[in-house]
């Protein structure tokens, strides 16, 4: 409720859904002061 995310953006973010809008993102991690950016993830 605190985010303005809807419970069923929250559920699919919580279960790992690869495709996911990052504006939404950023929304949710806004609450814990982070943010999301585009990057090559390293293995």
């Amino acid at each position: 409720m605190r985010s303005g995310l809807g419970l069923r953006f929250v559920r699919e973010l919580e279960q790992g859904k690869e495709t996911v809008r990052m504006d939404k993102v950023n929304q949710a991690l806004a609450m814990f002061g982070m943010e999301a950016v585009p990057g090559r993830k390293d293995d």
